[in-house]
């Protein structure tokens, strides 16, 4: 993909203004691509009708037609606002029981080149918790999604792509270049810098070995990681500056580095179905989600190479 010219925002109703909104308006302002918000919203009360004996249908007919007619007033004014600053806008609605399926099929359906969703943020636990929904759009969206957290982009910010060259599977998916490009591709448009980040976590023997192996064989591992790194990165446009290299806990040393360069997207990547399903609470991916300060860029391998 060489450039962004069609997003899917999915709008939360539920909420007086989904944080989504602004961000989806402001990348589309930068890429000049065309947006179609949606929302989806399960109308209960026709699916309880039969809990009301003596109600004609004309009654739930009136009923689901108001429900219908409220959601969609709410996308004509979102679309109002798009259109005010020349961004080309359609609207969809839809009464489907399951959020995660019906935004799956719209993606399907119309497919966007990125489709952007809030998550929750809970105020108790100051962080933004990746919903099940989200998990299943990581799982099954057939395009890449943003996940936005309820912050404000910093000026002069970073997108930062978090690769592994050394996954088992990194060489025949090719999936660390995908992610390079997409990275490459958000910081053009967006005029962000772009930044890689890759952990390893240094085997036991060279974390607590006899005397003076430590610094030897942690340098050796750092040697060994850095010369994969710059296989990876040849193609790929980065300035060797913005490239860091951490041994230890991938997630508070990520964390940290995306503060330290005022990260507004990550982009990580979901390497297969089976992998992100075992990414079970607790686990190292959704802490990554979870614990990220900035908005997640989230890429699967292409078509051909998912398994």
């Amino acid at each position: 993909m060489k450039t962004i010219e069609h997003l899917l925002v999915v709008v939360d109703p539920t909420v007086e203004r989904d944080f989504v909104v602004d961000r989806a308006k402001m990348v589309a302002k930068v890429t000049n691509a065309k947006v179609t918000l949606f929302i989806n919203n399960e109308n209960t009360l026709t699916d309880r009708s039969y809990l009301y004996e003596g109600i004609d249908g004309e009654f739930f007919e009136t009923q689901r037609q108001l429900f219908e007619d409220h959601y969609r007033k709410l996308l004509s004014d979102l679309a109002i606002e798009f259109s005010e600053e020349n961004i080309d806008t359609t609207t969809l609605f839809s009464e489907h029981h399951h959020l995660g399926e019906a935004i799956i099929d719209k993606a399907q359906e119309i497919k966007p080149d990125v489709l952007l969703k809030s998550t929750h943020h809970h105020a108790m636990m100051e962080r933004s918790v990746v919903s099940n929904t989200d998990w299943r759009l990581i799982r099954k969206c057939s395009c890449p999604v943003l996940l936005v957290k309820p912050n404000d982009w910093k000026a002069n910010g970073s997108v930062v792509v978090a690769v592994d060259p050394f996954h088992r599977k990194s060489e025949q998916t090719d999936l660390d270049h995908r992610l390079l490009n997409y990275a490459e591709l958000a910081a053009n448009l967006l005029e962000q810098t772009p930044h890689v980040f890759h952990s390893f976590f240094p085997f036991v023997s060279t974390m607590f070995p006899l005397g003076s192996e430590a610094s030897d064989g942690l340098e050796s591992m750092k040697k060994e990681h850095w010369e994969k790194l710059k296989d990876v990165l040849e193609s790929h446009n980065i300035e060797k500056e913005n490239v860091h290299l951490s041994a230890g806990e991938i997630v508070p040393h990520l964390t940290k580095y995306l503060d330290s360069v005022d990260a507004n997207i990550l982009v990580v990547g979901a390497l297969s179905r089976n992998f992100i399903e075992r990414a079970i609470v607790g686990n190292t991916a959704e802490k990554i989600l979870e614990d990220s300060p900035c908005d997640l860029l989230v890429i699967k391998p292409s078509a051909g190479e998912q398994e």
